[in-house]
This record gives C-alpha cells, structure tokens and sequence, in this order.
C-alpha cells in the first residue's frame, strides 16, 4: 500500500461517515409529454431542499458555476454555425441571486464555443472553443476572455492545438492520429491550477488529458491516459477512454494537487463500469514533468480508485470535497453521489423529472461573500460605509475581493447607489 493512501485511510478513519455539508449546484432539464419545456439550475442543501433555482430557455452547455458574490455563469447553447460537431455552446449568462440577467455573451462565428468553461477570480473566464481551418479540419482552441457591459467581451488570450502538432511527440498533437477532423479534440472539461499558471484539459476523443501553460504558447507540458497516441505502446495500455471533467484537488483537501478524473469507458468496456481515477503525476528535482525510462509520462497507475456498478457514456465529473468525500456525476442516470474515501455512499440525489444533468458541484457553506460587509467583521453597519466611500474617493484602493464586496449592484462601478444599497442593508428596507 502506498503511503499516499495510507495517510488517507488514516485521515478517513477519524471522521464520521456524513456527507459534506454544503450546498449543491447542478442543472437539469424539464418535460412535457417528452418535449424539453424548459432547463432549471438549482441550488439545494443536503436534505434536497431547494436555496435556489435559475430557470432559462436555453439548454446548458456543460456545467454552471456560482461566484462568492452569489452570481451565476450560465454556459448554454445557441445555434450552431460548424455543423456535424459537438460544439454545443457558443452562449455564456451571468445572473445574480434573483435570476436578473447581469451580462449576456455570444461569440462570433470565428470561434464556436462548446462545453467547459473556467471562471477565474480576476473576473476573466477560460473558455474551450472550435475553429474551422477547413471544411474537414475543425480543432480545438482555448480563449481567456474578459466581460464588460452587457453583452460584450474582449479575448486576450488565445491557444490553439493547431499550431502544436508534430508527430510522435509526447508534447505534440499527432496530425497523423485517425480521428474525425471535424471533432478533433473534443474537449470537454478546463480547469486552471491551484498555483494558476497551468491549464487541465479532457479529451473525450484522444482518451487523454493534457497540461498546458496558462497565458503562454507552449506546447502539451503533460498528459495521461492514452500513450499509444504519441506512439507508446497499443491499444491493451491504455488507461482511459472517453473520460471527462479533469481537475486538481484544492491545497487543504485530503489528496491536494492530486488529479481527479473521470473515467467514462464509454466504447471499451461494458455497462456499469464507469470509473473515478485520482492520480499523482511525478515531477523531477526541478518541478518539472518528465518521461519515463520507457518514453511515456507516468504514473503507471492510479493511487484511489472508485468504482461500483455505475456507469455514463457522456459527461460526468467528479470533485474531492474538504472533508475528504468525492461528488460524482452520473450523467446518464441523471444522479448525484457523496462517497468517503473508503467508497462509503453518504448522500445521494436522483434527478428523476430531468432529461438530463451533465455535471454538479458543491460548495462549501462559507463559500460565498457577505456583500456589504466590507471590513470582513461579519457585521455590516456604518463602518463599512465609510470603508466604500474612501473606495470612492481613491483614498485608498480597494482588492479584487473588496470591489466585488463593495459592487452590491454588480455594475463594475462603485459609487453612491453602493452605498444607498448597504445603508438598506443596515436599516433593513
């Protein structure tokens, strides 16, 4: 047994066998007379009851995602311009905690978004997209891009597979690899880094995923599951197949900087044999990935593995929580799960009226911010008043963290309505 794991049988023994406690996010579908009326993104505590609930019109593209401030990114779908893809998306909303709609973006047709995308805490958001080099040839991309106004945004960052491709590489797309070209990568899942300064992404048609540099150019810096596509080995060794959501475990939860994935088996295998795989991926003396004396990046296994009759051939996530449970996903039976590390289920939700429930999520109860409480004194009265109209005088300059604290109106302006907002806090008006 490893010591990794040891430590978290350890860690598991000295806690009681309770889920998480915290509030779960997740969007599902509603039906009448098997026709799509509509898509409700909910909010509900442990006992399933409902916090809140986010309804629209448009069906999500992925997963939807809260902001300390009690705001809503809303990934979805609009009409697809590069037919016989699996880009669905291309639209992203923000709603604050009423369900008013506080910036509404569509790309333009030189990028098509689809699935994932990645808030980030500057308030800039990482986004997968499409682009069309040929008719037969549409390959993925990464954009950053930054919001403002109602329905504009700026790309300051792009990434693009197509100028990484080599052949035979570890660190290269292989052109050679017979995949669809008009689906290419399919990627399905972003995630940024606890240290922020690299990028996760899933491939549900390479089998793989990948690390590549945030805000660079570099090319693939690592990837996992599938060698025989940088010419390791056959198609006996490899690891994963159709996976999605991958994601770096939080610094303070029990396996931090591990990685958690998603293991669909969604062509290999057969029914119910779906898989949560977290590995540790090795680093050198300089912190740097490195190949293996058989030419391939490790591990050569996993070091937590659960898996237990549950299957899904399409989305699905899993996400370590700090008490050391794991959420899951299970897309096609539109069902939630907690499970302890000993592979105890502690807290189950079954979406019995939806179509359809890509991936959740939970957040701690803490999570989000108490708007207008400035001073972090969990007290809002007339100190934090003066705290915002120094912010307003440039007396001082506010964090990132305070402006959002301070914009109770969510308008990227502080000024006197901010501070009407908090005085009606106050008086209780």
């Amino acid at each position: 047994m490893s010591k990794i794991l040891s430590s978290y049988l350890c860690f598991a023994s000295l806690i009681f066998c309770e889920p998480f406690e915290g509030y779960t996010l997740f969007t599902e579908s509603s039906e009448t007379s098997l026709i799509v009326t509509g898509y409700s993104t909910k909010l509900i505590d442990n006992n399933h009851n409902i916090i809140n609930e986010w309804v629209s019109t448009l069906a999500p593209a992925s997963m939807a995602y809260m902001l300390p401030d009690s705001t809503l990114l809303y990934p979805c779908k609009q009409e697809v311009p590069f037919v016989g893809t699996a880009a669905a998306g291309g639209r992203i909303i923000k709603y604050n905690w009423d369900g008013d709609i506080l910036w509404d973006w569509t790309c333009n047709e030189d990028y098509q978004l689809h699935h994932d995308i990645e808030p980030i805490s500057n308030g800039n958001i990482l986004v997968i997209a499409m682009e069309k080099i040929s008719e037969s040839i549409i390959p993925d991309v990464i954009l950053e891009i930054r919001p403002f106004g109602m329905d504009n945004a700026e790309i300051i960052w792009e990434w693009h597979v197509w100028d990484h491709r080599g052949s035979d590489s570890p660190f290269k797309f292989d052109e050679n690899v017979p995949y669809d070209k008009i689906d290419w990568n399919h990627f399905n899942s972003i995630h940024l880094n606890n240290e922020g300064n690299k990028i996760y992404l899933s491939s549900r048609k390479w089998s793989e995923f990948y690390i590549i540099e945030y805000r660079g150019d570099s090319d693939i810096l690592y990837r996992w599951g599938n060698a025989q596509n940088y010419g390791i080995g056959g198609e006996e060794n490899r690891i994963l197949d159709g996976n999605h959501g991958v994601n770096e475990i939080e610094v303070g939860y029990p396996g931090e900087g591990n990685v958690l994935i998603f293991n669909n088996n969604s062509s290999m295998y057969s029914d119910n044999n779906s898989k949560v795989m977290e590995i540790n991926i090795p680093i050198n003396s300089d912190n740097n990935y490195y190949l293996n004396d058989s030419g391939k990046f490790g591990p050569d296994d996993y070091i937590w593995q659960y898996q237990n009759e549950f299957f899904s051939s399409f989305q699905s996530g899993a996400f370590r929580l700090a008490n050391g449970n794991t959420l899951i996903t299970e897309a096609d039976d539109t069902r939630i799960f907690e499970i302890t590390l000993d592979g105890d289920l502690v807290w189950e939700f079954n979406s019995t009226s939806s179509t359809g429930l890509n991936r959740a999520q939970k957040y701690s109860l803490n999570y989000f911010i108490d708007l207008g409480d400035i001073n972090n004194d969990e007290v809002i009265n007339v100190l934090d008043i003066v705290l915002l109209s120094r912010f307003i005088l440039e007396l001082e300059i506010p964090t990132e963290l305070e402006f959002t604290i301070c914009d109770y109106n969510s308008d990227e302006v502080l000024n006197v309505l901010d501070i009407v907002s908090i005085v009606s806090i106050i008086l209780n008006i």
